[in-house]
């Protein structure tokens, strides 16, 4: 097998495009590396229909493997559609970015809460206002990209983004921001230019270029609803790694970046996404299963990453072997060696603590029994 030079190298176009993007779960790059490049051959569609920042998916396209992604929040799919089809002229990006510059009001300066005041200097509000209206990050591969860029660099650590000290990845709510900045000293955002700094961040992201991906589609919607229309894909591996069962709302804890992009300037508890009901949370698996099967080709892989706690990944086993009831499943812990976002969530310990569930196909026996897979007992 030719030897696949790391997605994750920072000198290189595709690990500068991997790491866009912050998501309340994700693959590790070796992870779904060593999977799609053991479990699959070059050419084979790949699927995952919870992509969150598209980590996986990206790397089949790096490794020549055409890839369909899936997420029903619009703050996943952004980083996920720009990362599959990004913007190949940085020029037509930057400009762009200047022209939000050009787009703010006078009232786009005015804060309507003292959180808003704390966040962010009264140029920046007016830029994220500007942005929120004027880009058709629908519509446009150029204002997708600008709209990446500014999502990811919207909340982040002081000094690193446009904004007060925030988590790069959870957005707390207003009234415990305020609290933790006024203990802190911080009741005045830096004084950024966001303009300079954005363009500082996206010629830097292109130093490299962009990758060479085979074919990449990602689509915004519920995924159960996405693969009942969507026509036969014939993939050769799922791999995914569906959310965790009442450990992180996936809606809210994402309110500021779906803020920008066009949802209201608050959590909203009627949209929440904890997926704390234990039954309504195994109908979910099962449909995302099940309507995902009739896109695999025979013989085709399953991989899912699931969490230990709360008997998620039990929850997931059941669901594949009612999806798959001839087909023996396979598992293995997984423990993440860095600290991990999974920390804020009550899931347990320093570093994340999962379970990698595989039905094995008609690739990369010698890998995933060298992996330490062993027969499911969750089952």
């Amino acid at each position: 097998m030719p030897k696949i030079s790391s997605p994750w190298l920072r000198n290189t176009a595709e690990g500068r495009w991997y790491g866009l993007g912050r998501y309340l779960a994700m693959f590790p790059a070796s992870f779904a590396q060593q999977a799609i490049d053991h479990l699959t051959t070059k050419g084979e569609p790949v699927l995952d229909p919870c992509c969150g920042r598209g980590n996986g998916p990206f790397t089949a396209a790096v490794l020549g493997r055409p890839s369909v992604a899936i997420d029903i929040n619009p703050a996943a799919w952004i980083f996920t559609a720009t990362k599959l089809q990004p913007e190949p002229d940085p020029d037509r990006v930057v400009s762009r970015l200047n022209e939000m510059g050009r787009a703010t009001r006078a009232r786009d300066k005015k804060s309507r809460s003292r959180f808003e005041t704390m966040a962010w200097s009264p140029k920046v509000r007016a830029f994220l206002k500007a942005s929120r209206r004027e880009l058709d990050w629908k519509g446009s591969r150029v204002d997708r990209t600008l709209m990446a860029f500014i999502a990811l660099h919207m909340q982040d650590k002081l000094g690193s983004g446009l904004s007060n000290a925030m988590s790069p990845t959870i957005a707390y709510s207003p009234d415990y921001a305020v609290k933790w900045w006024t203990m802190r000293g911080l009741s005045s955002p830096p004084d950024v230019d966001p303009i300079a700094m954005l363009a500082t961040k996206i010629r830097r992201r292109y130093e490299c270029g962009v990758p060479t991906l085979a074919k990449g589609n990602a689509i915004l919607g519920d995924a159960r609803v996405v693969l009942r229309k969507l026509p036969k894909i014939r993939a050769g591996l799922l791999i995914t790694s569906p959310p965790y069962c009442g450990a992180i709302d996936y809606w809210n804890d994402n309110w500021l970046r779906l803020w920008l992009l066009g949802h209201e300037f608050k959590k909203n508890w009627n949209k929440s996404a904890k997926y704390g009901c234990r039954a309504e949370y195994q109908e979910l698996l099962q449909s995302i299963f099940g309507e995902s099967s009739r896109h695999l080709k025979p013989g085709a892989t399953v991989l899912v990453r699931a969490a230990r706690q709360r008997d998620t990944a039990t929850m997931c086993a059941k669901a594949m072997a009612e999806t798959w009831p001839k087909r023996p499943i396979y598992e293995r812990p997984s423990t993440s060696p860095h600290r991990s976002i999974s920390v804020h969530h009550g899931r347990g310990g320093r570093i994340a603590k999962e379970i990698d569930l595989l039905i094995p196909g008609k690739h990369g026996k010698s890998w995933w029994e060298d992996r330490g897979f062993m027969p499911c007992e969750l089952v």
